[in-house]
This record gives C-alpha cells, structure tokens and sequence, in this order.
C-alpha cells in the first residue's frame, strides 16, 4: 500500500468557472480505520456540476452564492457523512475492514472527499455485486441514474404521444431520462452543444435536438413543439429554463433536477413571472433524490437493468486521468463540453 494520500484542498475560492489554481494537490496521512470503519482505495471519482455549487463564495466563505465549503477545506465528492454510499462520487476496493459486512477486495461506493484512501464508517459504505464494472458503476445503474429515474418517475410522469423536453440532453442525466421517456412512448426533444447534438439523435433515439449555442432556444422550440411542452426536465435553469417555461403546454409538469447554468454566477439571477403557473396549471417540482432511496431504489434498479437488456438504454462515459486534470475537467462539464457521464481515474481498475 501506498505511504501517502493524495488529496485535494480548496486554495481559493472560484470566480466563475473553476480553475487548477482554485485547488491544491497535497499529500496526506493514509487514515486508519477504527472498529466499524472500513479504508478503502478509491478507482474512480464522479465530476458533477453539483460539485461547483458546493465550493466557497466569492469571498471565500460560504453565502448567497457559495456552498458549505471553504478555503483550505478538502474538496467534496459526495454527500458528507452519515450517508448512503449510493450518494458518494466514489467507488473502489476495500483495503482494510474493521466492520464484520466487509472484507479486504470488496467493491465499493461511498466516501465523500477527493482523496485517494478514505475511512468510511461500514453502515454508510455500499458494497457491489462481485460482476459489477467499477467505470459504469457511477452512472447508469447508480446516483445519477437514479435521479432521472425519480424525475421522471415521481414528477415528469411521461405519458405517450407527449411532448418531453430535456435540457444537457448529453449529459449524465439527461441522457437516462430521455431514454426513460422514450421508453414510455413519448416524443422527446433534447438540448445540448456540439458533438452531443447528433449522438443524443444518433445514438440515444431523441425525436429531435437543438443546439443551444447555433440555435435560438425559442425560436426552435415553437418550430419542434407547436403544441408546446407536457414535460420539462430542468438541468441547467436560467435562459434556457425560461424559454422552455414560457412555451408549456396547460397542465405541463416542470422537473427541477439542476441549475448548472446558474452555478458560476456571480450575482443571482433575476427570477421569472410565475403567472403563466396559474394560467396554465402548470406543476413545478424540485427533489432531492436520496429522499426516494429507501423504497425506490431496487425498482429503480430492476427497471433500468431490463432496459439495459432490451437494448433499449445506452450510456456514454469520459474518464480523466488523475486528480490534477479534475479542475479543468470540472471547468469543462460546467461550460457543456463534456462527452457524457465524467470520471476521474484515480487507481487502476480491478475489474478492467
């Protein structure tokens, strides 16, 4: 085992999209685990436009537009302890157990830092099945497929011959609920940039897609949905929230799952009229998903994997190399130019 912990700290708070400089790659104590704690060795590391809304504010302490986080604090990963495991950006190899649930080799999810070894205690630590892909773990059958699931599920409740909108349509969530409403025979329309344009046609089967950053969002809107929208699912907010919001169609449902697009603001955006809710009838819903674990998970799960076996669910996933190109990656999946689901790798993949 390693005599260090590769660790990342925060240096300074971000002004706008994050930067290498906005972060610190420092070597720590390998931690070691107390009766009921488990170490484990992290493999990879989800990248989640989450991540940014938890750092500092603008100066450098948390407020209206800073997180729980400050200067000098270790990076987030995850929901911080006590936690489900489901919830963390980690999964890896157990090294040390000192919990009777886990043994050394075990696979597992859970931690909540940027760093290398982590002690988790055992009741939130996930383990794996022994068959499962640690590089896919994070995505489809994992938190963030199980956020477009409650989505669309809970709220969006897409019904066919509906019209279905999906904003970041290529990333890692709005791909799965798009793929989720087709499934349930609605006509679905994405919204993303470049490249992921054509694949979410291409390869994910969406209706139709429209280029946020060569296209007028509304004026495209009113050409691909003349009827207007049944359902919204919301990943980014902001312009892109209002133009779908002011093109509902009556009795419309709004999911509210991100607002990447707000996240590196330095000042708060200025809201909307909320009349057209009235008029229209419209139902506006945001959630937090690990209030739907305990009785929603395993059929969640058991959904997803007979669409895996129909062939009928597909995944897209950038992994980057090590803990020092995480900043610029972070950078890039907040500005759209990421290529699906981003994981960083951190220790070689024992399941290949």
């Amino acid at each position: 085992m390693a005599q260090t912990n590769p660790s990342v700290r925060i240096a300074r708070a971000p002004q706008g999209l994050p930067t290498r400089e906005d972060f610190a790659l420092v070597d720590e104590p390998i931690p070691v685990p107390a009766e009921g704690e488990v170490l484990f060795r992290a493999v990879y590391m989800s990248l989640d436009p989450s991540m940014r809304r938890k750092l500092p504010g603008p100066q450098g302490a948390p407020g209206p537009l800073g997180g729980t986080q400050r200067v000098g604090d270790l990076m987030i990963a995850g929901v911080p302890p006590p936690s489900l495991g489901y919830m963390s950006g980690l999964v890896g190899q157990v090294v040390e157990s000192r919990h009777p649930d886990f043994t050394q080799g075990d696979l597992v999810q859970g931690g909540c830092w940027w760093q290398h070894y982590q002690v988790v205690q055992g009741h939130s630590l996930e383990k794996l099945p022994a068959e499962t892909k640690l590089s896919e773990a994070l995505g489809l059958l994992g938190q963030h497929g199980f956020v477009a699931w409650v989505g669309m599920r809970n709220i969006g409740n897409a019904k066919p011959g509906e019209t279905v909108l999906v904003s970041a349509a290529g990333g890692a969530i709005g791909m799965i609920a798009g793929q989720l409403a087709k499934a349930d025979g609605a006509r679905v329309i994405g919204i993303a940039s470049g490249d992921k344009v054509a694949y979410v046609v291409d390869e994910l089967g969406f209706d139709a897609c429209i280029d946020r950053t060569n296209e007028d969002v509304g004026e495209a809107l009113d050409r691909l949905c003349p009827d207007g929208i049944d359902v919204y699912f919301d990943n980014v907010g902001g312009q892109v929230m209002l133009a779908a919001y002011d093109r509902m169609a009556d009795f419309g449902r709004i999911v509210i799952c991100g607002m990447a697009s707000e996240y590196n603001a330095v000042e708060l955006p200025f809201g909307a009229s909320l009349r057209p809710v009235l008029r229209k009838r419209l139902r506006i819903e945001g959630f937090v998903v690990y209030d739907h674990y305990a009785d929603q998970f395993a059929e969640f799960q058991a959904e997803m994997k007979a669409l895996i076996a129909e062939g009928r669910m597909k995944y897209r996933i950038e992994v980057i190399d090590g803990f020092e190109n995480a900043p610029e990656a972070l950078a890039r999946l907040l500005d759209g130019r990421n290529k699906g689901k981003m994981i960083v790798q951190l220790a070689p993949d024992p399941t290949g």
